[in-house]
């Protein structure tokens, strides 16, 4: 297993660290946020989706602003900036019992999203050497992900019911640990050189065409694929699934263990092999996934089983577009290019939990999946196809 550590820096390990814990405050609150704004404070399903879709809105606002900023005042203070902001934003949903400060949580909650993803991203991708790029995002996504889903493993067996006192108790731990981290990070003193200084905006950004491509495709497993399960599923097996929060907790279980078992040998394994082909290869396991849920409802086995084979389109896909779009950028544009791909990250939170919301609210759970798995292979049309462009690496 030793050998299989990639060599990404100490500075990089200890970035990680502090994200991994990070993302265990969000897996306890995240997964049955929609949960808990429908069965606890009483919003119609419908409503609490477009709540959640606020976030991803507000995200999607402050990206583009985050691009030139992260660019001139560095990588470090940008996602020190966001932490804090975010746990303002998800302190917020506690005392939440109506839609408009449900609303309102949901802005400061989805503005720090914006600043943290892109600021992170182009943090790592300074801290790790450039041969080690698709290695440092890959472990970014694999340690940030099994504490995502250990914290929704916890939140699945405490937050059962309608009593919203459990609810309450893991939004203002969560709150805590954003501030917690936020001053974690500062004390690390990473050493970084300051960020070369750029002019001008994103047009030099939008006119490459490789990277617009990686966007594309990344938006499709994203919001077909990545954000269903943060937003939409737990929702989704208490609902049509017939089951239980329990059931949703040990598919993140399960989630956790493929993924933890199966990135770093994936890693080693796909090294050298063209990114694209290989997220490509990633949304056929992903359409998978959501074929063996929609033939789950009533079965808690097949229900489990679906996010265990979720994770291997998982531990195929990190290491893949992030790593290609900072492979494409320029020094002095890297916070710019990330803000671009940032966007369609934000994209997923934005759409997910309004297809989700419509689809449960309205009874159309069942078909529901098989509409994710048709999309995840569109995902993986492009994505071969823009394998095959000169202009991508």
């Amino acid at each position: 297993m030793r050998k299989l550590l990639p060599p990404v820096g100490r500075d990089a390990w200890l970035a990680l660290g502090v994200n991994t814990l990070s993302c265990l405050g969000s897996g306890l609150t995240m997964p049955f946020l929609l949960v808990y704004l429908h069965a606890v404070r009483g919003l119609p399903l419908p409503v609490a989706g477009l709540v959640l879709a606020t976030i991803g809105v507000a995200g999607l606002v402050v990206v583009p602003l985050t691009g030139p900023l992260v660019d001139r005042v560095g990588a470090l203070r940008a996602f020190v900036g966001g932490l804090l902001l975010g746990g303002v934003g998800i302190a917020l949903f506690a005392p939440a019992t109506t839609a408009w400060a449900a609303f309102a949580a949901a802005v400061v909650y989805g503005c720090s999203g914006g600043l943290t993803w892109n600021s992170f991203a182009t943090l790592l991708s300074r801290l790790a050497p450039p041969a080690e790029r698709g290695a440092v995002f890959a472990l970014r996504y694999t340690s940030a992900n099994a504490a995502f889903g250990a914290g929704a493993l916890i939140a699945g067996l405490v937050t059962a019911g309608e009593t919203p006192g459990p609810y309450v108790a893991v939004l203002l731990i969560d709150a805590l640990s954003y501030v917690l981290f936020a001053v974690a990070m500062l004390t690390l003193r990473v050493t970084l050189p300051p960020p070369p200084t750029s002019r001008g905006g994103y047009r030099p950004v939008l006119r490459d065409r490789a990277l617009l491509g990686v966007v594309a495709v990344n938006t499709l497993f994203t919001v077909f694929a990545l954000a269903q399960t943060s937003t939409v599923f737990a929702a989704w097996v208490t609902g049509p699934g017939g089951s239980s929060a329990r059931v949703a907790g040990l598919a993140f279980a399960l989630n956790i263990v493929v993924l933890l078992l199966a990135q770093l040998p994936i890693l080693a394994k796909v090294r050298g092999r063209s990114r694209l082909r290989v997220a490509a290869l990633a949304g056929t396991f992903f359409a998978a996934a959501w074929l063996t849920l929609a033939t789950g409802a009533g079965r808690p086995a097949l229900i489990i089983a679906a996010l265990g084979i979720f994770a291997l389109g998982e531990a195929l896909l990190s290491p893949t577009l992030p790593a290609l779009a900072n492979d494409l950028a320029p020094e002095e544009l890297r916070g710019r290019y990330n803000a671009v791909f940032a966007l369609s990250q934000q994209l997923g939170p934005v759409v997910a939990p309004v297809l989700g919301g419509l689809a449960l609210g309205h009874g159309l759970g069942g078909p529901y999946p098989i509409l994710l798995a048709a999309m995840c292979l569109v995902g993986s049309g492009v994505a071969i196809s823009r394998a095959g462009s000169p202009v991508t690496p």
